[in-house]
């Protein structure tokens, strides 16, 4: 369930010990010293301590052994109560494993600069262990809600050790945050960056975020206690091949959640923000999702309506449902001025195509279906599409499955051009385009 206390430092493997991106230990360059020089804080799933080692500074992040239910997992109910099935669970998402993935995944992706810096995991011996309980006297059963109701460390003790687990804990960089009370202004600029990064982010495989203003430190995301790193069970059902078909759907929805959620609650974030009385820049030009960031007003009932229009037009958005999701093309018509310059109107079309969170792949030669999961990867790549951006008239929107024949030039002939992707394969004289769309079916 958790690492046991090691013997050498051979003992300090990359963890978790599952599929996907490891964190490797902190490397100390000789014995393992580390002076505790301040508390700094705690959360949900751990305390956080100012540390100096061989004469820098550094942030801490210790974790608690929490409660079952405080992470993506099986739940705490009796029957889950197997150390070898929790076990393969918590490497996923327990939050000591899941801030590991996510930064080992910022680093094996080249991007660590995407975060706060992390310099690997750390694994407390026993002295250092009562330094810092005689300094701090600090409580690590249990989440912060429950904490030290229930000997949750006590609980597994280590296969090799026979004792309870040694204090995790994950080594950062010292930073500054804003007060979580009557916090300076939030310029549009770092909202734009945090929204940014967040976006690039999700394009790394990491979701499931704890955005809020007092967990940035030096404007860039540091907490991954809660985050989803691919693979992992919930994104990936091919870990477990016993899931039924109506068990991988139901995850695949709550994966879905989990992703649109980082951005209801970076709104969220903004909202709060705008309240506070320190607070002079205009966060609602910040554009996240259709309707903006005040669409939960009493009149949200028309912000679909208003959501083509002036600032947050866009050509693609979805309506999801517990039964389906909505896949929306707005279009919009266009008149022509005394002055010969075309504008836009103010009435506008929108095409929709419901797709049932049921659907499924068929077998080769059957009829092919459009899953929710094709339905989201092209609104995504459709939103990413430069120029397929703003509204325009019906007659303007190019097809997802439009072709175009291309001369490559200097001999080198014709070829059939994905207009979206830019996708290439060599044409042949005699094919037309219903050829084209037989061939290309399975990949569009």
């Amino acid at each position: 369930m958790y690492p046991d206390w090691p013997e050498t430092t051979a003992d300090l493997v990359p963890l978790p010990l599952c599929d996907g991106p490891k964190l490797a230990a902190f490397d100390f360059q000789g014995d393992q010293q580390i002076d505790f020089l301040e508390y700094l804080g705690e959360g949900l799933h751990a305390h956080v301590v100012k540390v100096s080692i061989k004469g820098k500074e550094y942030a801490l992040k210790l974790f608690r052994f929490v409660d079952d239910h405080d992470w993506y997992g099986p739940g705490d109910d009796d029957s889950n109560e197997d150390r070898d099935k929790l076990t393969l669970f918590a490497q996923y998402s327990e939050p000591f494993n899941s801030e590991c993935r996510a930064f080992a995944r910022l680093q094996e992706a080249g991007h660590p600069e995407l975060a706060t810096a992390c310099y690997g995991y750390v694994i407390l011996d026993e002295a250092q262990e009562r330094e810092l309980m005689d300094r701090f006297k600090l409580e690590f059963n249990c989440g912060i809600e429950q904490s030290g109701q229930f000997d949750m460390r006590g609980r597994y003790l280590g296969k090799r050790s026979g004792k309870p687990p040694p204090i995790r804990g994950i080594l950062k960089e010292l930073g500054t945050r804003d007060p979580y009370t009557n916090p300076p202004d939030f310029s549009v600029v770092s909202a734009k960056k945090v929204l940014l990064d967040l976006k690039k982010l999700h394009q790394l495989g990491i979701i499931s975020h704890d955005l809020r203003r007092d967990q940035l430190i030096n404007g860039k995301i540091c907490d991954f206690s809660s985050a989803i790193t691919i693979p992992h069970f919930l994104t990936n059902p091919e870990l477990n091949p016993r899931l039924t078909e109506k068990q991988k759907h139901r995850m695949m929805r709550e994966a879905f959640h989990f992703t649109i959620g980082d951005f209801w609650n970076f709104e969220e974030m903004l909202r709060d923000t705008l309240d506070e009385p320190r607070q002079t820049s205009k966060l609602d030009r910040v554009p996240v999702l259709p309707g903006g960031i005040f669409r939960y007003r009493a009149d949200s009932k028309y912000q679909l309506r208003r959501s083509p229009d002036r600032p947050n037009r866009t050509r693609y958005g979805y309506i999801q449902t517990d039964q389906e999701l909505v896949a929306c093309c707005f279009s919009a018509g266009a008149e022509t001025t005394p002055g010969g310059k075309s504008k836009d109107r103010e009435d506008w079309a929108v095409e929709i195509m419901p797709v049932p969170w049921s659907a499924e792949l068929r077998s080769c030669g059957e009829p092919h279906i459009l899953t929710t999961e094709l339905a989201l990867w092209w609104l995504c790549m459709l939103a990413l599409s430069d120029g397929h951006h703003a509204l325009v008239p019906k007659a303007d929107i190019v097809p997802i499955n439009k072709w175009d024949t291309v001369n490559k030039g200097d001999g080198r002939g014709w070829v059939w051009r994905r207009r979206y992707s830019q996708v290439e394969t060599p044409a042949n004289d005699f094919m037309d385009d219903h050829d084209m769309l037989d061939i290309f079916d399975d990949s569009t």
